[in-house]
């Protein structure tokens, strides 16, 4: 069987698709069953669908989803094929027990793979406190960390744990406190996660599945915070594998160790050294070997940040993190961590607009756009409650910032800036090699 991390979507095991889908093409299913219409989309190797039957696969790596609407367009033998190597130790899944199949055969006949007519189905009330995520108002201080890794992963309420972890405020390049004696790390891009001594859970409560080896060897009676990584630029293939029970893809992620809330009223200094103590062999190299401790080293003065952010950046790395010495573990959103981070601006045409939710309910939500290159993407964060109600108009021409592209060739966490009013046609950033995700990573900045 072919190699998942190495997948060539033309042809699986000697079965081709009916149709083949170009890198971020996007096109349309039909319901069998009402008058929905559904988006089917390629990215990389992943292969998306609107409807509900391929979002409520949570427990299913997202790249080994499928559903009727993609086996009509790529055909019932390929995604056999496509499914099995991507999730090859897949357990089937459970028969529904009696007392769902007789509530469920209440319900409106509806097609086996979850059509509905696009409304909403009511979920049941949990009894269960959400987890805490800090207050709301400074939550908003960082609309991209609060959706960097939420927009990937789906509640699943059946083992919800209560998570508090450290959360980082952004340090500005310019006017930014100033870090002379700080401890200074890669801000890896990867999944953050936080390992109870028993699991591996995400920051919303969720656990993960890693297989056994993955964590056997862990202590027992300590917390844990850092990321489950796979390589610089590869966020995307990261969160498909840590989102899959008991994949082999599983050795291609490492558990990268940045801090013990456990013993968070210790100095950061003394956690650091618990962790190396534990960690890492006395002659430098990790005694678990797919554990890792983040590398610190302290910053000399702001110059001396600023060039390690361009050395980084350089070869792929997202950016910094900044520790502020001497601090303790806060389960909450604090300036005692900042990140460090350049982004890109660009411009792109609107063609539309994404109904708010929530507290942007009655507003838009983001406004849907094309880039010069004729690929689309949402903008949702960097209005005020005034734009949202009076957004830029369809067919103008807007000013956008973000971090990088993601594998599909988007920008991942764009943000609006202005409208160019100043334009008449949109203009394509120009991105550095380095922040041009790959396929598969060569430098997987697992130094210890």
């Amino acid at each position: 069987m072919s190699d998942p991390s190495q997948v060539n979507l033309d042809e699986i095991n000697g079965v081709k698709p009916k149709k083949l889908l170009a890198d971020g093409e996007e096109v349309e299913a039909k319901s069998q069953t009402s008058n929905a219409v559904y988006k089917v989309k390629r990215t990389w190797d992943h292969f998306y669908c609107t409807c509900p039957a391929w979002r409520n696969q949570a427990r299913v790596p997202v790249n080994a989803r499928t559903c009727k609407h993609l086996k009509s367009i790529l055909g019932d033998a390929y995604e056999n094929e496509r499914v099995k190597l991507m999730n090859p130790n897949a357990v089937p899944a459970a028969p529904a027990s009696k007392s769902k199949a007789k509530t469920t055969s209440k319900r409106k006949k509806a097609d086996d793979d979850g059509d509905d007519d696009g409304k909403a189905t009511k979920k049941p009330r949990s009894t269960r406190k959400p987890a805490s995520r800090g207050k709301a108002k400074v939550a908003e201080v960082d609309e991209e960390d609060a959706t960097e890794e939420d927009d990937n992963e789906e509640e699943v309420d059946d083992k919800k744990a209560n998570v508090e972890v450290l959360l980082a405020t952004k340090w500005d390049l310019e006017k930014g406190t100033d870090p002379t004696g700080w401890w200074v790390s890669e801000k890896l891009d990867g999944v953050r996660v936080f390992f109870d001594g028993k699991r591996m859970l995400s920051r919303l409560g969720n656990p993960f599945t890693p297989p056994k080896w993955f964590i056997e060897k862990l202590p027992k009676d300590v917390t844990l915070d850092g990321e489950l990584f796979g390589g610089r630029g590869q966020f995307q293939s990261t969160v498909s594998i840590v989102k899959s029970a008991g994949s082999p893809r599983w050795k291609e992620i490492t558990f990268q160790i940045f801090d013990v809330p456990s013993k968070g009223e210790e100095p950061f200094e003394d956690r650091l050294e618990w962790l190396n103590s534990n960690f890492k062999l006395k002659i430098g190299g990790p005694k678990i070997e797919h554990v890792r401790v983040v590398d610190h080293i302290q910053a000399e003065s702001r110059e001396h940040v600023l060039d390690l952010l361009e050395e980084i950046e350089s070869v792929g790395g997202e950016g910094l993190m900044l520790r502020k010495p001497g601090s303790s573990y806060e389960g909450k959103r604090s300036n005692t961590l900042q990140k460090v981070k350049t982004f890109s601006d660009a411009e792109a045409k609107v063609t539309g607009y994404v109904p708010g939710k929530g507290k942007n309910a009655g507003m838009m939500g983001a406004l849907k756009c094309v880039m010069a290159s004729g690929k689309t993407f949402n903008v949702g964060t960097g209005f005020s409650d005034k734009q949202r109600r009076n957004p830029p108009k369809i067919g103008s021409i807007i000013t956008y910032r973000f971090q990088e592209l993601t594998l599909d060739g988007v920008p991942r966490f764009p943000s609006y800036v202005g409208e160019a009013v100043d334009k008449t046609e949109p203009t394509d950033a120009e991105v550095p090699a380095s922040k041009k995700p790959t396929s598969k990573g060569t430098d997987n900045a697992d130094s210890s």
